[in-house]
């Protein structure tokens, strides 16, 4: 703070002279908010599968410690599910191996047979068309033999033919598409089989932080049902939550005028519940309330030094704080009053001013500063008295 002594020089009826006397001290400029305590970190257990509630080990408003086990969830369902996953596992593992052996399978072996029953037919009959043939050439058969010959190696070549394309069809199945799908089926049954499993190890539900047990909510005006044993929960219901007791903030609202004067870090004075705390400015909001009304206002978030245990202290969830935001501080500023500034014909302000009382007074010229509790401060001026109007 910065503090001035006016006092008269002259008491000549009809114009007392007066002098402000100023000194380098601390100045601030603080910015008055009001906003309500909530907690600075709050989580939502959720219930990570359909089951029911086989134990519950707290109630709300009871505080728990990080690792406590808050309650357990009923697995009979979800092990029958985990069970069904692991066959599909076994299943798409043998579907795999056989495409990954299909070469030596018994399938393409089979059509390997049949390709080599075919062949040897063909060679049989060929061979019996050649010694028909020579005995027609000495007209010891018809010719009628030789042409049931020719019909019947034609016959056995085309078979030979579709033998060859059942044996490539075959091998393919075991490669491309069939082998990828065979893959893909496979890791989609782990990753199931898995995911459950993983489930199954979330059965038991405990805190990951020192917290404050409060009631879920399905929403934001409809109070989650207090839970009981043997209750029946969906995936994803929320079932409670965890306030952080040893993270407090002020949520305020600051309007669209008063943005340019704030900044993260910014020292806050809070007093609530008949107690004075310190804080910071954590963060302030990029975009404007949707509940703004005619002008723009914007969320902001004051994080509280408080002790270990706030609610020693009277403070609850809720409550309403005042707050001083600290916009502007020097150290060793000056402020003179505004009604002592003056400007000379080109547009620069002054000052009437003298070292101290009896000295020769003088047009000292200042650059003004932030506007504080005591006046304006001021740059370019020394301890002294500074004329008023």
């Amino acid at each position: 703070m910065v503090f001035w002594l006016s006092r008269p020089v002259s008491t000549v009826q009809g114009g007392v002279e007066r002098w402000q006397r100023v000194e380098p001290h601390l100045l601030e400029s603080q910015l008055g908010l009001v906003g309500r305590i909530h907690a600075g970190r709050q989580l939502i257990l959720a219930a990570p599968f359909d089951g029911s509630i086989a134990a519950l080990f707290v109630e709300d408003g009871q505080q728990v410690q990080s690792g406590e086990t808050l309650m357990m969830l009923d697995t009979e369902g979800l092990e029958i599910q985990l069970r069904e996953a692991q066959a599909q596992v076994l299943k798409a593992g043998e579907a795999l191996r056989q495409m990954q052996g299909w070469q030596d399978g018994p399938e393409v072996a089979q059509a390997r047979r049949a390709l080599d029953r075919a062949r040897g037919a063909l060679a049989v009959s060929q061979a019996e068309l050649d010694d028909t043939r020579r005995l027609f050439d000495r007209g010891i058969v018809a010719r009628m033999e030789v042409d049931n010959l020719i019909q019947q190696v034609r016959v056995q070549q085309q078979g030979v033919l579709e033998a060859e394309h059942a044996l490539r069809l075959t091998r393919a199945r075991g490669q491309g598409n069939g082998l990828r799908i065979a893959q893909m089926e496979m890791t989609n049954a782990q990753a199931r089989w898995q995911a459950l499993a993983r489930m199954c190890e979330q059965r038991v539900i405990k805190a990951p932080f020192p917290a404050l047990v409060a009631r879920a909510s399905h929403a934001v005006a409809r109070p989650q049902r207090h839970l009981q044993v043997g209750q029946q929960v969906a995936q994803g219901q929320p079932l409670l939550a965890l306030v952080d007791v040893g993270r407090l903030e002020v949520l305020a609202k600051v309007e669209e005028g008063d943005l340019g004067k704030l900044r993260e870090g910014m020292s806050v004075e809070v007093r609530v519940a008949g107690q004075q705390l310190a804080g910071r400015v954590q963060r302030i909001a990029l975009q404007a309330r949707e509940d703004g009304g005619d002008g723009a206002w914007y969320d902001l978030v004051v994080s509280l030094d408080t002790p270990s245990q706030p609610w020693a202290l009277g403070l609850r969830l809720g409550m309403s704080a005042q707050l001083k935001v600290v916009v502007h501080r020097s150290e060793r500023g000056i402020a003179v009053a505004p009604e002592s500034l003056r400007v000379d014909e080109s547009g620069r302000t002054y000052v009437v001013y003298r070292e101290a009382e009896g000295q020769p007074e003088r047009n000292v010229f200042v650059e003004i500063g932030a506007t504080v509790a005591e006046g304006v401060e001021v740059q370019g001026l020394g301890a002294g008295d500074v004329r008023m109007p």
